[in-house]
C-alpha cells in the first residue's frame, strides 16, 4: 500500500510540475507589451514619426506628427472633417462607414491591406456600438476580425464626418479596460500585433 501511495504522490508531483511549466510558457503581459513596443519603435523610426503627448490646441498637426492618446493609440489628423460630429443618442446613433488602408506586423512579416478599392466593403457600425461589432465577429476571420476595433470608433471623439486620419493601434491599447485593438491583435498568446493605418476615412451614413 505504501509503495502504491508513493507512486501516486510521485505521479502527482510530475503532473503538477508539467502543468506549471505549461502555464509558464506564455509571455507575461509586460513581456508582450515590451516586445510590441520594440516593433512600434521601429515603425516610428521607419515612418519618421515624431510623437507628442498633448493634442495640438488648434487641432492642427505638423507633418508626421502623432499624438499618443491615453488609450495607447497614436493619432495624426489629416482632415478633421466637415464639423458634423457623431452622436450616440437613445433616439438614434450616428451610422458610420469606415475605409482603411495600411499594414500590420506579425512576427517578422508585414502584411498590407486596403478597403478603398472598388468592390471592398467598408466597415459599418453605429457610434457607441463598436464593441458589439467586434464581439459579433470574434470568430469569423473576416476583415472585421483582422482590422476593425474600438480604437477606430474612439477617434470620433476628436474628428467628424468625412475626416481622414492616420493611426497606430497597439495590441496592448485599451479603452475603458476593453481591448482597443482588433481581435486579431490580441488572439495570439505569444505576441501582440500592432497595426499602422496610413489612411482611415470616416463617412456618416445618411
Amino acid at each position: 500500500m505504501k509503495k502504491s501511495f508513493y507512486i501516486l504522490v510521485l505521479i502527482s508531483c510530475v503532473m503538477n510540475f508539467m502543468f506549471t511549466v505549461s502555464c509558464n510558457k506564455y509571455p507575461t503581459y509586460e513581456e508582450l507589451k515590451s516586445d510590441e513596443k520594440r516593433v512600434i519603435n521601429r515603425i516610428l523610426s521607419r515612418k519618421d514619426i515624431t510623437v507628442i503627448y498633448e493634442y495640438p490646441p488648434d487641432g492642427v498637426f505638423k507633418e508626421n506628427e502623432f499624438v499618443q492618446l491615453s488609450s495607447g493609440i497614436y493619432l495624426h489628423v489629416i482632415d478633421s472633417g466637415n464639423g458634423d460630429r457623431a452622436q450616440a443618442s437613445v433616439s438614434g446613433a450616428t451610422e458610420v462607414l469606415v475605409r482603411v488602408s495600411g499594414e500590420y506586423y506579425y512576427s517578422d512579416s508585414t502584411y498590407l491591406f486596403s478597403t478603398f478599392p472598388n468592390g471592398n466593403d467598408p466597415f459599418y457600425f453605429k457610434y457607441g456600438s463598436a464593441y458589439s461589432v467586434v464581439s459579433a465577429n470574434s470568430n469569423t476571420y473576416n476583415s472585421y476580425y483582422y482590422l476593425f476595433s474600438m480604437g477606430l470608433e474612439s477617434i470620433l471623439s476628436y474628428v467628424g464626418d468625412s475626416a481622414v486620419v492616420q493611426l497606430i493601434v497597439p495590441g496592448y491599447s485599451e479603452i475603458n479596460s476593453y481591448p482597443a485593438g482588433s481581435t486579431m491583435q490580441n488572439a495570439d498568446r505569444y505576441k501582440y500585433v500592432p497595426i499602422y493605418y496610413d489612411r482611415v476615412k470616416y463617412t456618416f451614413y445618411k
